[in-house]
């Protein structure tokens, strides 16, 4: 596996942070185009999700508060990139902070950047660093 350029997991780790916006969150043509024809997610309590599932669950949902830091990146081939990073989220301001750390594959194709595969698993409470 090689490193991955800064300029590319600057590129998916914008692209992760606009999949948490409220706007792109409620957009079913936005998340169409973000996600692989091929995306599943795998979720903290272990359900699987693929992206039909996402396109019809998602702009319903209400949008939790988040914050993500600490993310790498790895190229797998030449059109996949991994990325990890830690993540906390929150469903509203009175609820406490889950932890987890994230996972994502991300697919290079003529059009860009998709999600392929997410998956998210708890892990004990770090520090956040408000940047």
């Amino acid at each position: 596996m090689q490193k991955i350029k800064f300029d590319t997991l600057d590129t998916l780790i914008n692209l992760e942070r606009e999949l948490l916006d409220p706007a792109v969150r409620e957009s079913p043509q936005r998340l169409a185009q973000l996600l692989d024809e091929d995306f599943y997610e795998i979720s903290a309590n272990g359900l699987m999700f693929n992206k039909s599932h996402v396109l019809a669950r998602l702009p319903r949902e209400k949008v939790p508060q988040f914050y993500n830091q600490d993310f790498q990146g790895q190229m797998l081939a030449e059109n996949l990139a991994q990325i990890t990073y830690h993540a906390a989220y929150r469903r509203n301001a009175y609820s406490n902070l889950n932890y987890s750390v994230r996972m994502s594959i991300w697919r290079h194709r003529a059009s860009g950047w998709q999600l392929l595969f997410h998956q998210g698993t708890p892990c004990p409470e770090f520090k956040l660093k408000y940047e």
